[in-house]
């Protein structure tokens, strides 16, 4: 048998080839103007940082769908905006505080860029914050207690930084109790333990 080396196919079924043809380059496009870093932000004309915070915060709470009545005040330690609802407690408050975070972060960051020194901002729906309060001073004082009488330790909820600072502040007339924190994140671990074991 003899083997065929070249083998070609008919004139037909080859492509022609032909010099490429020079393609011509994309017309050159402005730059893009890019702000500078150190350029002070300007205030919003017309507006003061408290006006912006309820404005900013009223607009999010419409978009939400959420008809509230928004009341600011200045504090000390900083903004304190009380939502007065009816129906959507539940919605503004979220998980344990979660909604109300994340809106004080939201208007922060909003409000930040046009006045960098902010003060700090707390979102509260219908006075929740002094009841969660109030229900974490008296369940770390019940746990304390409990602690006491079995000298074991005992975990409460995964609580906030700020949270873990309500239950510190509640035993602090509980000398013979520690409390301490595990892991790490936003949300933590809270043991109260016995000093003495």
């Amino acid at each position: 048998m003899e083997q065929e080396t070249d083998r070609q196919a008919p004139a037909g079924d080859q492509p022609e080839l032909t010099p490429a043809e020079p393609v011509a380059a994309p017309a050159a496009t402005p730059p893009i103007p890019v702000p500078a870093q150190d350029v002070p932000p300007t205030p919003v004309p017309g507006t003061d940082e408290a006006t912006m915070v309820q404005e900013v915060l009223t607009n999010l709470l419409d978009l939400m769908g959420a008809h509230t009545r928004v009341e600011l005040e200045l504090r000390p330690d900083g903004y304190y905006a009380n939502l007065k609802t009816r129906h959507t407690n539940g919605l503004l408050i979220g998980y344990r505080g979660s909604t109300m975070r994340s809106l004080q972060y939201l208007v922060r960051t909003i409000v930040k860029k046009h006045y960098p020194d902010v003060p700090m901002l707390t979102v509260d729906v219908s006075g929740y914050l002094a009841r969660r309060e109030s229900f974490l001073s008296k369940k770390a004082i019940a746990i304390a207690r409990i602690v006491l009488e079995t000298r074991r330790e005992m975990a409460l909820d995964m609580l906030t930084e700020k949270e873990m600072e309500i239950v510190q502040q509640a035993l602090e007339s509980i000398p013979e109790v520690r409390v301490y924190a595990l892991g790490t994140g936003t949300r933590r671990n809270v043991i109260v333990a016995p000093i003495h074991q």
